[in-house]
This record gives C-alpha cells, structure tokens and sequence, in this order.
C-alpha cells in the first residue's frame, strides 16, 4: 500500500488560501473572476490544440489524435466511462453525511443533516435525502462511494483543483493534457496508427475540455448543450448553410458554412449513432439530464466513443445553502435523478452493463459552516460510482473530523483520487498494472469497486489453457505476416480479420481443428495502411490481437 505524505498546514487563515470564502471579499471577488476566465479557456479547450469552431459565440471543437482513447477504441470492449462533474467544489459532509458524528453537528448548526432526514447506507453514514432516486441503485449494488478523496497540498483553488482532478498530476506539477488523453499515448500512438473515424471521447456541456488532452492534440467532440446535438444531427454539422440572407455576402457565407461542416470529420458518424437510436424511457427536464439522454443515444447508436463527460455547475455554496432543503439540495436531486434516468434508460435493452458513471469535484467544503450559511472552500470529499458492473458499498475511510484528520481545519482527504483512476484504468478497462502507471506517473492503490463477475474484455487477454493465439510476425508488416496459434483441444474454429471499424476484411479458418499448433499466412495484398485485429474463436472462448499493415 501506497503512503500518503503528510499534508502541510496553511497559516494564513483557517482556510488555508486567502480568497477561499466571502469573508475575504475583493481578494474572493477576484479569485473567482480569476476561475472563471481560465476555467472558461480550459473548459473551451481554447488553450488547447484541435479544430475549433464557433456556434454564437461558444466555441467547439474537433479534436484531433488522443492517444490513451485511441487505445480504447482498439481493445475489444466497449465499455463506456461517464464522467459527471460536480462544478463549484461540492459539500461532501451534507452529501455523504457522518450521521453519528457530534463534530459535524456541533460545526454545521443551521445546514447540518440530521439522522432521522438522511437516507442511511450503513450504522454510521447516510445520504442526503434530495438524492433519495439513488436508493434504488444502492440497494442493488449499483453505487459506490469512495470516502474523502482528494490530494496533497490543496490551494483550494477552484483552477487548480480542476486542473488536479482533469491531469491527475502531483499538485503544483506541470501538466497540459488530461489523464484519459493519456490514456492512448505511451502504449499505442507511435505506432503510426491511421486516425479514427469516429470520436472516441464526447463532452455534453461545460465539463473540462483538457480531460481529452494528449501530447498529440485532442480525440472527441464537443456539443453545448441537448439542443446543439439536435441541430447538428438535423444540420449535418455546426451550422445551417440555408439560413443565410439572400445576397452575395449570405451566398459567400453559405458556402463557407458547406466547407466547415464537411470539414469535421466525425459528422456521419454521429449523425448514424444518433439516427439509430432512441431513448427508451423518460428523463427530468433539466439540462444535466437532457445531456445524459443524449450520451444514452449515442451509446446506444454503437458511435465508438470510450468516455462521455458532463457537468452541473453551482455548487460553490459560499452563501445560502440549506440543510435537507435549498440550493445545494436542489442540485444534489439533479444529480441523482438525472443518473437514475440515465442507468434506467440503458438498463432497458441491457447496456446499463457496459457503462460506470462517476463523479467529480474540485474539492469539498469546509467543515463549519460560515456566517452567510454556507460553506468555504475545503479539502477530501466524497466521490460516487453506478453502474452494473460495482461493488456495491463503501469505500476508503470516512474522517473522524477530530483535529488530527483534519487539513487547515476541514476534512483531510485519506483516498488519493489516482486510487479512482487507477481502479477504473485497470479493472474497468482492462489495461495492465504497467501500462496504468505508467499513464498516472506511479502507482497507485487498486481499490477494488469494480465486480471481476463481470469481464473485462481485452484485446490481449490473459493466454488461456485450452488454446493459445500468438503474436502475428512480422508485425509491423508490409504484405504478408503469419499467426499462429495452438489448440489443446478439438473442435470448429474460426480466425477472422477486422479493420478498425469492425468490418470483415478476410476469413482465415472457419471448420473444425484437431488438437496442434497451426500457422496461417495473412495477406494485405490492396489493403490501405493501418491497424487490423484478427481474432481466434474456439469452443473454450476467444482471443484477439492487434498487427499494423505498412505500406
């Protein structure tokens, strides 16, 4: 098990940065200005390379190449990430609340959650009563929660936070791409590998654009809203080239509106993902969940795309949060009715299976409330997981609040999120313990939430007894390699070929094998360059590998 250094303690003030909370006044007035232009420009993507556009101002964009989600979309799996971030630093003590704690109540006197009110997980913990949707999913093992995660050195700065959660860097350390852009970079990209022709990472709404950020540009699209995904569905692209004046300048206009539209490279397959499909049960009208709805489509219209991101804003509750009712509540119940809908909708035809939703802040909150009934920004809060595929239960270790579990005077975090990261990277999606921390920097805690029961499909799987598929050589190749493989039992077998989109390229073997080892030779005799997947099919199971034709 990994140690956590200790934390530093700030003296400034009891918050630990000076512009943390109202009472700081001009110097809080600027940190938050100071947030929101860099927050705006990371969230943008605009200091971020790629292919923007604007729609009304709001600028969008076509990424280009991220190599951690290109990885992705070359295993054979499709599960699916859902990141949902809780913008604004989220209160994690009225969220997932300590109910036999005499600190929390003694420290929160008007906003506090009583025990009788909350909707208990176990003896000691219980959850706000606005996310009672939730219950549902709790009691069929499907959330989890990871108890004050968070990391070291907190400025409790609102841009750093988010560049910490987004990077899953050291705090303080340099870092321009994001920790699912990096997913694909050190294990796949150099290869040489064509580019997709589908995105394989979406956000719907603000969420953080440089989540999708690698050392090779950005792999995704960006869609502000519910309403912008239907007109570029309806439009085929960004823009309407018909809804311009009738003269010369609108004539120019519109043609320049044609070129951009089929400039972006991912517009059919959205347009194919979301003409093939619905949602098949009904969402709250809010926009968080609008935006699920349009993540269910999309995963159910097969686009190809490994991780989906959305947000809600609002929960800076510096002033006026209430208790089990008020502002902070109001948005917990998004939260919660909009994931329920949400896992309701793809559970209708099964894929609620293949999808792990989680959540994310920036930081928690302090742990007395201030003199405008509100909280400040703080340190460790919790973190929640859905879906099928957990472990239903508790996480991590919840804090005493006693003076030594505390960081300038709030909830110290005791879970590093890169444990999260690291648990989803490697049980969620499959990739090795070495390829996870060579992504994150370092190894991290494996934390377990994730349900073996349910396999993880990979592209190289654990060699299995009954038969074994080997490496192809020459790999890279220029026309001709061979596979080989070895069966210790007989039956019907078939070798196929793939191209990266999952069309049939050639039938290597298709009828029934003795037991023995076996060597075929594939031709790519008219084949365009790129990365093919061939794939073994026994009676025991299947097994499939990767080779790259170079021309």
């Amino acid at each position: 098990m990994r140690e956590h250094p200790p934390q530093t303690h700030f003296s400034k003030t009891h918050e630990g940065r000076f512009g943390s909370c109202l009472e700081h006044g001009a110097a809080h007035a600027e940190d938050h200005a100071r947030y929101s232009r860099r927050d705006f420009l990371a969230r943008m993507g605009l200091a971020t390379a790629g292919v923007a556009f604007s729609l009304g101002g709001v600028p969008l964009h076509a990424y280009g190449r991220a190599p951690m989600l290109r990885q992705l979309g070359l295993m054979e799996t499709e599960r699916v990430l859902v990141l949902v971030q809780m913008r604004g630093g989220n209160d994690g003590l009225n969220t997932i609340i300590p109910v036999n704690n005499g600190i929390y109540y003694q420290s929160r006197p008007t906003i506090a959650i009583k025990k009788s009110d909350a909707i208990l997980l176990d003896a000691e913990t219980g959850l706000h009563p606005a996310m009672q949707s939730l219950q549902s999913l709790w009691g069929d093992g499907r959330m989890a929660v990871v108890h004050n995660v968070g990391y070291d050195r907190s400025t409790r700065s609102h841009f750093e936070g988010t560049v910490n959660w987004v990077t899953a860097r050291d705090q303080g350390a340099a870092s321009s791409t994001g920790w699912t852009g990096r997913y694909l970079a050190d294990e796949f990209f150099g290869n040489g590998a064509e580019p997709l022709d589908h995105p394989l990472a979406v956000r719907v709404g603000n969420a953080p654009a440089t989540l999708f950020h690698s050392e090779y540009g950005n792999l995704g699209v960006t869609f502000a809203d519910s309403q912008q995904f239907e007109r570029f569905v309806r439009q085929g692209g960004f823009y309407d080239p018909d809804d311009v004046a009738a003269t010369v300048y609108g004539e120019a206009l519109s043609f320049v509106r044609r070129v951009t539209n089929a400039s972006f490279r991912y517009v059919e397959a959205v347009q194919n993902a979301a003409d093939q499909a619905a949602n098949l049960s009904g969402y709250p009208d809010t926009n968080l969940a609008e935006n699920l709805s349009v993540v269910a489509r999309l995963i159910r219209g097969r686009l190809g795309a490994r991780v989906f991101a959305v947000s809600e804003g609002g929960f800076d509750t510096h002033s006026n949060q209430g208790g089990t009712t008020g502002s902070h509540a109001n948005r917990l119940g998004r939260i919660a009715d909009a994931v329920t809908a949400f896992l309701n909708d793809l559970a209708a035809d099964g894929l609620d299976r293949q999808v792990l939703v989680m959540t994310f802040s920036e930081f928690g909150r302090t742990l007395r409330e201030n003199g405008s009934n509100g909280t400040d920004h703080g340190a460790g809060a919790p973190l929640m997981l859905f879906g099928r595929g957990l472990r239903g239960d508790l996480y991590g270790t919840q804090s005493t609040l006693q003076s030594n579990a505390l960081y300038g005077g709030d909830p110290r975090f005791t879970t590093d999120y890169r444990d999260v990261y690291s648990t989803v990277l490697e049980d969620w999606f499959g990739l090795s313990t070495a390829s996870v921390a060579g992504i994150l920097g370092q190894s991290f805690n494996n934390m377990g939430f994730v349900d073996d029961k349910i396999s993880v499909a990979r592209e190289e799987a654990p060699e299995p007894r009954a038969f074994r598929l080997d490496a192809n050589y020459p790999n890279p190749f220029n026309t001709t390699t061979r596979i080989t493989y070895t069966l210790s039992q007989g039956g019907p077998v078939r070798l196929r070929v793939f191209d990266i989109r999952g069309r049939l390229m050639q039938v290597l073997a298709d009828h029934p094998h003795a037991p023995g080892i076996y060597t075929l030779e594939f031709n790519g005799l008219g084949l365009p360059s790129g990365t093919y997947l061939y794939r073994l099919e026994t009676p025991s199971g299947s097994q499939a590998r990767r080779m790259t034709l170079v021309r």
